[in-house]
């Protein structure tokens, strides 16, 4: 009998050991949790706390949806159980229990209104101090009164940790957006310098290079004229015209870096343009191994710019294209209007997107940040100037447009094009 207060108190002094031990395990689950990891991912760790904490029939994670100040349902344990809970959490936010216990910011267990009969919610506010995240709500069979203050207290402890995990995933993830938009802009700045570079670099050359071509290609055309030339002398006469017209082709390009054109600017319909640029290369037979795949939306609104510049930029992708798939291939194009998207700096009106894609042979990684650089050509056989993509990227900055590129090796290459939304 005398054992008997002994036991009692060591059993008591256990379990306050034990408890301490697993309040300091709660707080340490922030160092298992890598910051890099998605919501997914953070979902998956504590879920199973949760269910190593109490017994529960399942679980389900609510966020604020950021813009709406809606919750929305993102995971649920077991799945089968998530529409019953979404039914749960409306009838639970029409009768005010979901307001009350975010504005509480503490755990509380309350009478489950369609989730019946014998169910406890046990509702988790994902709340910082600076931040409303969402909800947790545990579904349990176990009766109300049969949860201890422990299990709230554990539970209390688990939502903090989760709060503060999460809000550290999204604070990593607006910061790497960030950083990503930096760079973009960053690259954007460095190829203008580029394209401003050579211009300068050719704006004397250019005329100093065009006259003594003039001159040659004069008496090129004199002597093609002159009777008795034998089939030799007249293919190597052609031969020369040829490469003085590729030249000043050449030229002349480098010349739209250093003096653009003035452009008419006027407002156009997309679908007419890529119509236009389609019909001209089904009258090539080069073209004749393509695959056409042309998915273009209905709602595309008018452009306000060059329709003439907009076309020639496609015919350099078209072109490309091509080129990668010698053997055959599709050439899928794409647009779709992006009403609520915008470009870095614009007002957001919303932007076309036009995706031109190609099952060709792909661009190596390692050459994808210099592909719009003047000069580079990946073209094997070097009848390319390296100046296509060069003079595109030139045309869509004047549209205050963008063009990114994806490829992969023998898979293909996409690039995408963003145009804003303009009146005339």
């Amino acid at each position: 009998m005398g054992k008997g207060p002994v036991n009692s108190v060591e059993i008591r002094y256990k379990a306050i050991l034990e408890f301490v031990d697993r309040m300091e395990e709660i707080t340490q689950l922030q160092d298992r949790v890598d910051i890099t990891s998605n919501i997914s991912q953070i979902w998956k760790v504590f879920s199973a706390e949760i269910q190593n904490a109490i017994r529960v029939d399942g679980c389900a994670l609510f966020l604020v949806e950021e813009g709406l100040q809606e919750f929305s349902l993102r995971h649920a344990d077991p799945m089968v159980l998530g529409e019953g809970i979404r039914n749960e959490v409306d009838l639970q936010i029409a009768c005010g229990m979901f307001a009350w216990v975010i504005k509480r910011r503490k755990p509380a267990l309350v009478p489950a209104l369609f989730l019946k009969p014998n169910k406890t919610l046990v509702m988790l506010p994902l709340v910082t101090v600076r931040h409303i995240l969402g909800m947790v709500i545990v579904v349990t069979s176990i009766d109300e009164s049969l949860i201890t203050h422990e299990n709230i207290k554990v539970l209390g402890m688990l939502a903090k940790q989760c709060a503060l995990v999460m809000e550290n995933y999204l604070l990593y993830d607006r910061l790497r957006k960030e950083h990503e938009r930096l760079l973009r802009a960053q690259h954007q700045i460095l190829q203008a310098e580029k394209l401003a570079s050579i211009g300068r670099l050719t704006a004397g050359a250019s005329h100093e290079i065009l006259n003594p071509l003039n001159v040659l290609s004069g008496y090129v055309q004199l002597l093609q004229i002159q009777p008795n030339l034998d089939e030799r002398s007249k293919q190597y006469l052609n031969t020369i015209q040829e490469q003085v017209e590729r030249i000043a082709g050449i030229v002349n390009s480098l010349y739209r870096f250093s003096r653009p054109i003035e452009t008419r600017k006027e407002t156009f319909s997309l679908q007419e343009v890529i119509d236009r640029v389609v019909q001209l290369f089904g009258h090539e037979r080069r073209n004749d191994h393509l695959v056409w795949d042309l998915k273009i939306a209905n709602d595309l609104p008018m452009l306000h710019g060059n329709p003439d510049a907009i076309a020639q930029v496609l015919v350099i992708l078209f072109s490309n294209a091509r080129d990668a798939m010698p053997d055959g291939g599709t050439l899928t194009v794409e647009a779709t209007f992006l009403p609520e998207a915008a470009i870095s700096g614009l007002e957001p009106r919303g932007v076309v997107r036009i995706r031109v894609a190609d099952t060709g042979i792909g661009i190596r990684e390692e050459d994808l940040g210099r592909i719009f650089d003047p000069f580079f050509t990946t073209k094997q056989n070097q009848n390319g100037t390296g100046l296509g993509l060069s003079l595109a990227y030139g045309i869509l900055e004047e549209h205050e447009g963008t063009i990114t590129v994806e490829s992969r090796l023998n898979q293909g290459t996409v690039f995408t094009i963003l145009l804003p939304v303009r009146t005339g």
